[in-house]
């Protein structure tokens, strides 16, 4: 990547780094806005700014309230910067006609400058993508040194923060990045991106205990960064020795704008790669606890629902799990669209695989915790989790549900549930007495 890498590494949430770009949006649109001093033009720049901005609403309109191509409401600065840059870009095609040949050639470059000024605005707003290379979908993130298999401690009887003594040279910080190679997917042929993997401080010593495991999958769009938990688990491993669980962020997408549902379907077999091909890698390679109990799947968005759907169908393997925002069922979005599409139209197919529908086929589930979460913003997912939430308790899941305060649809919300979850997790993984 050489000479790339720090320019994909560039952040794009800061606040001076949005300031440029709206300065720079707004001194285009002033020149393009004054391009005669005359009635007849402002009243063609004016009709052009409106109807820019009456099709960006009438867009936005469309895919939240018919097509439903978010999955749920958006935020109120999605529905200020779209319909701001279709404004801009009508003006800068009033622009192409009556003019010199440069003006033309600046008015066709503005365009660019408006689109990329509002996705990183609403990108900033939703707060998931740090970097230009995650916005890219460009992983440009440095591989995580695995500590060999033979430094490993044997793990004991008793809670880990009882026999845990961290040694002077302990790093303060943990480690993310990515998977020294790609995870393979010899059994499921699925075609995932580089996973994320995070590191605590106690894994990065000389002779590194067994740590509880916890894979993680986002939200779609997305990427599999370790950032948003690694930063969670960060500040619970500096108030408990350096002791978190090491993380894995899979990925569930494979194309970020395709959702297989988290299942073996005709759009990729998910299921069958976590199960088959990550879980078998993670016991073989990681300094890990082997039993459920220390073993967790957390999500977010579309994420949630997967650990939902692997938790309630494979409950031997996971003692725990963390929906934070999750949908109720896979592709809960369009239902209908993935019924025809995935299902050949047999509701009684996707029945099958809705979470709530295998925990009440299962029944009792014996020592299984589950802790659903969702902003205070975020009415919509709020009602699906506390919906699943009932049925986690129907069936003997120690379930609970958090509001993540001042929280939408929002990075802030995966950081507050996932602090929400570690707080109930860590007595249960042995990593502090309360």
């Amino acid at each position: 990547m050489g000479f790339w890498k720090p320019v994909l590494d560039m952040a794009v949430t800061g606040p001076r780094f949005l300031l440029a770009w709206t300065l720079l949006s707004s001194l285009l649109l002033a020149y393009l806005l004054f391009k005669r001093r005359k009635v007849r033009w402002f009243a063609v720049a004016a009709g052009a700014l409106a109807a820019g901005t009456a099709l960006g609403l009438g867009v936005l309109w469309y895919c939240v309230f018919v097509d439903n191509t978010f999955g749920g409401p958006l935020i109120s600065e999605v529905w200020f910067w779209a319909p701001a840059s279709f404004a801009a870009t009508a003006l800068a095609i009033a622009n192409f006609r009556g003019g010199r040949w440069w003006r033309s050639v600046l008015a066709a470059g503005s365009v660019l400058v408006f689109a990329a000024t509002a996705a990183f605005q609403v990108n900033a707003a939703y707060g998931l993508n740090q970097t230009l290379g995650s916005v890219l979908n460009i992983n440009t993130a440095n591989t995580v040194r695995i500590p060999l298999r033979s430094s490993w401690l044997k793990g004991s009887e008793l809670p880990l923060y009882k026999t845990w003594t961290a040694p002077a040279d302990m790093p303060q910080a943990g480690l993310r990045g990515k998977t020294p190679l790609p995870i393979p997917a010899k059994h499921s042929g699925f075609q995932a991106r580089w996973s994320g993997l995070y590191l605590p401080p106690a894994a990065l010593v000389k002779h590194p205990p067994l740590l509880p495991f916890m894979i993680m999958m986002m939200g779609q769009p997305g990427a599999p960064s370790p950032q948003p938990a690694a930063n969670v688990a960060d500040a619970m491993a500096a108030r408990n020795h350096g002791l978190a669980p090491i993380i894995l962020v899979v990925d569930q997408l494979g194309d970020p704008y395709s959702d297989p549902l988290c299942l073996d379907s005709n759009r990729g077999k998910v299921e069958s790669y976590v199960m088959q091909d990550v879980l078998p890698w993670a016991r073989a390679n990681l300094p890990i606890m082997q039993d459920r109990k220390h073993w967790a799947f957390a999500g977010y968005s579309d994420g949630g629902v997967c650990a939902s759907y692997f938790a309630a169908k494979y409950p031997q393997d996971f003692g725990s799990f963390i929906s934070i925002s999750g949908e109720e069922f896979q592709g809960s979005e369009k239902p209908a669209y993935n019924l025809a599409t995935v299902f050949g139209g047999k509701q009684q197919d996707y029945d099958a695989v809705k979470p709530r529908n295998i925990m009440l086929a299962h029944g009792r589930y014996e020592d299984m915790v589950a802790v659903y979460t969702a902003g205070s913003k975020d009415p919509d997912y709020t009602k699906q989790a506390q919906r699943m939430l009932a049925t986690a308790l129907q069936v003997g899941i120690k379930a609970s549900f958090y509001s993540v305060p001042g929280a939408g649809h929002v990075r802030n919300a995966v950081a507050g549930g996932l602090a929400e979850a570690f707080r109930i997790l860590y007595p249960r993984w042995g990593l502090s007495p309360s």
